[in-house]
């Protein structure tokens, strides 16, 4: 296990495995293996981190339920915080957040864990640590490009699925059920079709988008352009798209799928890494028909991020949530409903903001309730350190006598300063 040097990091720093190329690791994974590296449980690391930045954790909280490298907030959230913790920066790189501009969400996250069993053992082998792959977490992507193989979902000991990572104690490559080694899994070759799909996701993966929120709609008429001479009707036609689904990306602030930028990545002749880094200037279609297809949603409207939601709806649960005994934070609102916080506030202003002011609140009387508990156990080291004969003791002296916990509380030193001069007058 490697990690780098970085002192001033609270938790181990732990290096990302793969960043920069198709093979870059999970943020499900690397959090696996930061608890791993810590001795703890994935569950118990995950409420370590919560209760450091002071996050309210209901007692059947279960990390592994949560979107840790998805496009979700949440993902970016959980970026963040282990950024910080371990001094390893961008670690949003591991997670599908980067894309939330270009990509809608439907058909992106697999039904069951997936695995390359191939890709497991030679990490083993290496005499490195076997390590989830970003790419298995994306839905169309259903092959190992680097060893041609169809990517496993059971565990060949106890033949169960998802198994992965699915539990509060998981070591990456092993069954979390039986604990059998997941690299022993048989193998079946992979498609031409499967693999194209799987090594465009790979580049797409390599690095960040380029192209924002406000440049998707000008990248799209580029490829109308390129594609159907600028002809929306002909493009939707030539290449099984709907017409609404068209006028819904390019006037409603609708995404495409990746299944739709497959396919214009397909036809087009052109890399999902291109398409999103905006490099299409030099951009020329392929002198032949592309022969393979790829299957989109049957409906017209399916895979296309819509923003025509029921907004009174949306309002009533807010309200709804606003009588509940323990304060929602609007984070949490905004997963419940479906909705981004940004929205939140523009279409459901007064809700949202009533669900804000009371959860600081909340938040407030938890901070304040915690600080006086902190106090009280300084000043009882304190006096019984006194009382011992130890005079002019030091904030170090008494942070010392702490676990490891509540050494990591922020704000420690000016605690146990305020109850030194407290004592003092």
């Amino acid at each position: 296990m490697r990690t780098l040097h970085n002192p001033r990091s609270t938790l181990h720093a732990l290096e990302p495995m793969g960043r920069g190329t198709p093979e870059v690791e999970s943020l499900t994974s690397y959090f696996c293996r930061l608890a791993y590296s810590h001795g703890m449980t994935a569950q118990k690391l995950a409420g370590w981190v919560l209760a450091h930045f002071e996050q309210s954790v209901c007692e059947k909280y279960g990390w592994h339920q949560r979107s840790f490298s998805s496009m979700s907030p949440e993902s970016e959230q959980w970026a963040a915080w282990l950024a910080a913790l371990t001094g390893i920066a961008s670690l949003d790189q591991h997670t599908l957040a980067p894309w939330r501009a270009v990509l809608g969400t439907p058909g992106l996250a697999p039904k069951s864990d997936r695995w390359c069993p191939c890709c497991l053992t030679e990490d083993r082998a290496s005499g490195g640590e076997p390590y989830l792959r970003l790419a298995w977490d994306v839905a169309p992507v259903t092959v190992c490009v680097r060893h041609k193989v169809q990517l496993a979902t059971t565990c060949p000991h106890c033949h169960r699925t998802n198994v992965r990572n699915r539990s509060a104690v998981v070591v990456p490559g092993y069954c979390t059920s039986c604990g059998g080694f997941l690299g022993d899994a048989e193998t079946k070759p992979a498609t031409p079709e499967a693999l194209w799909t799987a090594r465009q996701v790979g580049l797409m993966l390599q690095a960040p988008p380029k192209v924002a929120s406000e440049g998707l709609v000008p990248l799209l008429e580029t490829v109308i352009k390129r594609m159907a001479d600028g002809r929306p009707s002909t493009f939707a036609s030539r290449y099984g798209f709907s017409k609404s689904g068209i006028s819904h990306w390019l006037n409603k602030g609708g995404i495409p799928t990746l299944k739709a930028w497959l396919t214009i990545a397909l036809h087009g002749g052109i890399g999902l890494d291109k398409l999103f880094a905006g490099d299409v200037e030099d951009w020329e279609l392929p002198l032949t028909p592309i022969q393979m297809s790829i299957e989109l949603p049957e409906s017209p409207r399916a895979g296309i991020k819509s923003r025509e939601l029921d907004w009174d709806g949306i309002r009533a649960q807010l309200r709804a949530m606003l009588k509940e005994p323990v304060a929602v934070s609007v984070h949490e609102a905004s997963e419940r409903v479906g909705v981004d916080r940004k929205n939140l506030y523009l279409r459901a202003n007064l809700e949202t903001r009533a669900l804000a002011d009371r959860y600081l609140r909340h938040r407030t009387s938890v901070g304040e309730q915690r600080q006086a508990r902190l106090q009280a156990q300084i000043g009882d080291i304190l006096d019984e350190r006194l009382a011992a004969g130890y005079e002019g003791m030091s904030a170090r002296d008494i942070w010392n006598q702490f676990d490891t916990e509540a050494q990591s509380v922020p704000g420690i030193f000016r605690h146990i300063s305020q109850v030194i001069g407290s004592r003092r007058h």
